[in-house]
């Protein structure tokens, strides 16, 4: 398996957390993984034979070769075999609802319908193994898609910023003042530019927070990370995790000692720890900066936080 990150062009970062490519050979017969909730909306070209569907329906359908998918609250489950690749972006959330008109809620966007000669083009490269002939289409496409579509950065954009900044925990009354709103107002400008409630984003951030600590550290106390984390209790940051995992910490924690460790590319010089993706031997991605903070115009089955990431 390969696994490998690479930072989108200054201008699309406000918009776009960072590009990934993955290539696997799975084993004889098929291979089953399950994709936890995250707080990143995933744009993805895919190459290979992989099935998706609810873990509790066990219904399954073909995957889609490029698609737009992301803030779900319940795991994703994946059916695959043979040589896969797939490259991806991660996208926050209000960039997917500029670039694309995403909303939370709404299905995976089959970019093939509506982006049809761009996404066939990438596919086709993917499949080649084409990657930085893949990047590069992607990007130019993502940087003219941004110059006719890409907004400056409004109340519920900035307060989102603050929301990723804080790992989920700033109040949303305590936004509302900071930005001269009411809650209720906040809140309506979180829906129109962000495309996710307030509550929901705060609440996949920490969920994914806790899910990085317990990959990086399946030793991570639990107690002192809910107190970090602004749940009220250790009791709390368990219903929590099983409710958007199907799972308990401890059990993804068994699960994370399963893993193969191997080395770990530093991006840049304030990477932080992240889980990248399912039983993978990379544990580092890109910080949000201040920059991006700024936001100025210009994580037998595996268990993983992302869409398509091993």
């Amino acid at each position: 398996m390969a696994y490998r990150e690479f930072l989108p062009d200054p201008r699309l970062r406000s918009l776009v957390r960072l590009y990934y490519e993955v290539e696997e050979q799975h084993a004889p017969g098929e291979e089953e993984h399950r994709f936890l909730p995250e707080r990143s909306v995933r744009l993805t070209f895919y190459a290979g034979d992989s099935w998706h569907g609810s873990p509790v329906t066990g219904e399954l359908e073909p995957m889609s070769a490029a698609s737009l998918f992301g803030m779900s609250l319940e795991p994703l489950r994946v059916v695959s075999r043979g040589p896969t690749r797939a490259l991806g972006v991660e996208l926050y959330p209000w960039g997917a609802r500029q670039l694309f008109g995403w909303a939370i809620g709404t299905a995976s966007l089959d970019l093939l319908s509506g982006y049809g000669a761009v996404a066939r083009e990438i596919c086709a490269l993917v499949t080649l193994g084409d990657w930085e002939g893949a990047r590069s289409c992607l990007e130019a496409w993502l940087l003219e898609l941004a110059a006719e579509r890409a907004r400056e950065a409004g109340a519920g954009v900035r307060a989102a910023a603050r929301l990723y900044g804080s790992l989920g925990t700033a109040r949303i009354r305590t936004l509302a003042e900071e930005l001269d709103l009411s809650p209720r107002q906040l809140e309506r400008a979180f829906r129109e530019e962000v495309g996710v409630p307030a509550k929901t984003l705060a609440r996949l951030i920490r969920f994914e927070e806790v899910h990085n600590r317990l990959w990086v550290d399946p030793a991570t106390p639990l107690a002192p990370l809910a107190y970090e984390l602004g749940f009220s209790d250790q009791a709390h940051l368990t219903r929590e995790f099983r409710a958007l995992s199907h799972m308990t910490p401890g059990t993804f924690a068994r699960f994370s000692r399963l893993r193969v460790r191997g080395p770990v590319p530093q991006l840049e010089p304030e990477a932080r720890l992240r889980a990248p993706g399912r039983v993978s031997p990379y544990a580092v991605g890109p910080a949000l900066t201040e920059l991006e903070l700024r936001l100025e115009p210009a994580e037998a089955d595996s268990v993983s936080t992302a869409t398509l990431v091993p």
